[in-house]
């Protein structure tokens, strides 16, 4: 089958009034849950957050169903799909445990649907860098895997600083860190591939998402440990922004294919 051809020249930039829309909403929704009450914050960020996260999933099944008999975007795009609807049934999951019934909403599981996330999106990473790259060249075979390194000995010099003991909350909280920054390597990446063709801003755009995420899990699981996490924290909204940076990189991809 021959390979679909991807235009050379750049045609879809960036609109940067989206752009700023998306962090007047993150600012004015980070003020508005600083200003509530804990349970009416925490059912506002369920709201938020499951609406956008579905939001992803739905935008990428369209895609995919568009682009299904191409070579390689329809199974990518299921695959992103399929990643993000198991986060938005983490995300169910979680709410319910922890608004709902009054439970340990971490660890729990919850986090099953929410490290699903990963694999899938690295699948949709992989195919379409193995598409357009077949072949690895030395450099991104050294800086591809230093990323999850630094991540996780950043994670660990903070953590190990505050405790001095290596105890379960640590471990569960690398296997996240390790996830979510290899999935950011492989997104670098694929950024590179695309930097000067049609594809470069949606990819650009899917790498901003794929950082924000990867960063507010980080933070997450240094914050869990310490049991500072709570509904209005800033990490919060800064998932929101991950998810509408992925809804519009997602449009992009559905009008640049």
């Amino acid at each position: 089958m021959e390979p679909e051809k991807v235009p050379e020249k750049l045609e879809s930039p960036i609109n940067y009034k989206i752009i700023f829309l998306i962090l007047a909403a993150a600012i004015s929704l980070q003020i508005t849950l600083m200003n509530l009450d804990e349970d009416l914050a925490g059912n506002v960020a369920f709201i938020v957050s499951v609406g956008t996260t579905l939001a992803v999933s739905l935008a990428s099944f369209v895609v995919a169903k568009r682009y299904w008999s191409s070579h390689i975007f329809g199974k990518a795009y299921l695959a992103f799909a399929l990643g993000y609807f198991s986060y938005f049934i983490a995300e169910i999951l979680y709410y319910t445990f922890d608004l709902i019934l009054g439970i340990q909403a971490y660890p729990s599981v919850a986090d099953v649907f929410f490290f699903a996330l990963y694999p899938f999106t690295l699948i949709h990473l992989i195919l379409n860098i193995r598409f357009f790259n077949p072949k690895f060249a030395i450099m991104p075979k050294v800086w591809i895997p230093l990323i999850p390194i630094v991540f996780v000995f950043v994670y660990s010099y903070i953590s190990i600083g505050e405790f001095e003991e290596l105890n379960f909350d640590f471990y569960y909280g690398v296997i996240f860190v390790l996830a979510a920054s290899t999935t950011l390597s492989f997104a670098i990446f694929g950024a590179t591939i695309f930097r000067k063709g049609v594809l470069g801003v949606a990819w650009l755009l899917l790498l901003i998402g794929v950082f924000m995420n990867a960063t507010g899990d980080v933070w997450y699981y240094h914050l869990e440990i310490f049991g500072e996490y709570y509904d209005a924290h800033p990490v919060t909204v800064l998932w929101y922004v991950a998810n509408f940076i992925m809804i519009y990189a997602l449009y992009k991809h559905k009008e640049t294919i």
